[in-house]
């Protein structure tokens, strides 16, 4: 069983990206997050999928549009899954945090678990793409994390390569 490290000496191993103004732009940052790609080239590439240019989006971002975002990056996601804390996700999710069930929303967050190549440590992490005004609030370990608790998620692993025949 791995050990969890010091939270104050977690290194992200994904470099964050702000939602901005927009209220809806959490999962298209936290994908911006996964592929190294700006929030401005995500949402390029999803209005390439169907996503409207202007006027009202929040509808269109699912599951399958999660997912089609990510495998043009040689991502493959999970459908959406339910949960009850970090140990029910993999090493890399989409986490749906401040959850509300009744209308079935949430907002994203990218889950890292940070295991060693040796699976002896971790070092559990939540990049926020919210724009809090206190910078302290972009990146959480330890303690900090039960203010995040996830209510689902979307796993996230790296597509597996495919060879010549």
């Amino acid at each position: 069983m791995a050990t969890t490290t010091n939270p104050t000496t977690v290194q992200p191993a994904f470099k964050r990206v702000s939602q901005g103004d927009d209220r809806h732009a959490d999962t298209f940052a936290v994908i911006a997050m996964l592929t190294g790609k700006t929030l401005q080239d995500i949402f390029r590439q999803a209005e390439g999928l169907g996503l409207p240019k202007s006027g009202p989006y929040y509808p269109w971002i699912d599951g399958d549009l999660i997912a089609k975002l990510l495998a043009a990056h040689g991502l493959v996601a999970t459908v959406w899954k339910d949960c009850t804390g970090y140990k029910d996700l993999p090493e890399v999710a989409i986490a749906g945090v401040d959850a509300n069930s009744d209308w079935d929303v949430s907002r994203c967050v990218l889950y890292h678990r940070n295991t060693s190549s040796d699976g002896k440590t971790t070092q559990p992490y939540v990049i926020d793409p919210y724009p809090h005004a206190d910078a302290k609030l972009h990146l959480r370990t330890g303690a900090d994390l039960t203010a995040l608790t996830p209510a689902w998620f979307i796993g996230v692993s790296q597509m597996a390569k495919t060879t010549a025949k």
